[in-house]
């Protein structure tokens, strides 16, 4: 990437079609992007070339502008709005000029309409490399739009809370499929597949459901021979990436469960009023109490947020131990008691789709774990 240089702007304004803003404007609604810490946008101008980037944790996406022969080689922030505004005071007469205002503003005009703002700050996220690439599928970008829209649709009538439930995607034998499982909301799975030109096998989570966002783009579904090209790192790599003419869209492997119901159980704790420490993307320790409380998610066919504590530590397994945890599973209602490496842990599964009572849960939960732990470290 080339350096950020807020004065190699000044040395090259750039001289921008409407069309240019009007395929940004389409991108920076398609994403969503806002101004604000979550979404960073910026012009990187290299090599003749100028090329768009829109990123959040989620995705990094890169747009090529069709004119070549953009001089200078520079950075440059660019606020939403700025985008925003400029499909408004431009216009198809004539070229808009970009250029910059002073060492902390830049300009933007369209004949006898100028604007200024601001340059917002850059922060770009790390970079995701996909080395090597393992498998790849070639396919429609019109049918890949429809099967999309398809794969994401809900059951009609079910209120989505967030994003709803991450895609899971699998490419090989001649296919692109999608999978979407929405067992979490009372209804089946659902799965959706188009014929692709593909290369490996391989399966993985991704927020490729972004693609269909990106593909909405008249300008691309007009030609419909325009296809579009998947390619994937190995099971252990970094991301997927989606490659157009145009724009490049690469997206981070995640963890489906983490951002179904992850981001729920931290809500939730607090709100009941809790400060905790992360442990990954999945879990999370606090203290009720005095006593320490693990919290961690797992998904399945019923997900659920399993609430843990040691009872005790470094104690022995023996006939004697083993009978009073069946004791206690008898006992306590909703909790499981075992001996695992020394330890003895008590556990209740929270059921994902009631995760509001966590507070209330792990408040039962440190009671009994401090109640306990005294007689078992005599054990």
């Amino acid at each position: 990437m080339s350096s950020l240089n807020r004065y190699g702007l000044a040395e090259n304004p750039q001289s921008i079609p409407f069309d240019e803003w009007w395929r940004m404007w389409h991108f920076v609604n398609a994403f969503d992007a806002k101004d604000s810490v979550f979404f960073r946008v910026w012009i990187e101008v290299s090599a003749g070339r100028r090329v768009w980037h829109i990123e959040s944790h989620r995705f990094h996406f890169e747009f090529t502008a069709v004119d070549d022969g953009a001089k200078g080689s520079f950075t440059v922030p660019i606020p939403v709005r700025a985008i925003h505004a400029m499909t408004d005071i431009a216009t198809t007469s004539f070229d808009t000029e970009l250029c910059l205002a002073d060492k902390d503003s830049l300009t933007v005009s369209a004949g006898d309409a100028s604007i200024v703002f601001d340059i917002p700050s850059h922060n770009p996220g790390p970079t995701v490399f996909l080395d090597p690439v393992e498998c790849s599928a070639v396919v429609s970008a019109k049918r890949l739009a429809d099967v999309l829209d398809a794969a994401r649709t809900p059951p009609i009538g079910v209120d989505i809370i967030g994003y709803g439930p991450p895609l899971w995607c699998v490419i090989g034998d001649g296919k692109i499929t999608f999978h979407s499982d929405w067992s979490a909301y009372d209804h089946g799975r659902a799965t959706v597949s188009v014929d692709a030109a593909t290369r490996g096998t391989t399966q993985f989570h991704s927020a490729v459901s972004l693609v269909a966002r990106v593909l909405r783009d008249f300008t691309v579904l007009d030609d419909g021979d325009e296809t579009v090209e998947f390619r994937v790192d190995g099971p252990d790599g970094s991301g997927c990436r989606v490659v157009s003419s145009d724009w490049v869209l690469t997206c981070p492997f995640i963890d489906p469960v983490a951002v179904e119901w992850a981001g729920t159980m931290r809500r939730e704790l607090i709100s009941a009023g809790f400060e905790y420490q992360r442990d990954g993307e999945r879990a999370v320790e606090f203290l009720v109490d005095g006593a320490q409380v693990r919290a961690q998610v797992h998904g399945g066919r019923h997900p659920v947020c399993r609430l843990s504590g040691i009872v005790a530590r470094n104690v022995a397994c023996s006939e004697f131990l083993l009978n009073e945890l069946n004791d206690w599973n008898k006992s306590y209602a909703g909790m499981k008691f075992w001996w695992e490496h020394d330890k003895v842990v008590a556990v209740i599964d929270l059921d994902s789709n009631h995760m509001s009572d966590i507070g209330e849960e792990s408040v039962r939960l440190a009671s009994v774990v401090t109640n306990l732990s005294v007689p078992t470290s005599a054990l």
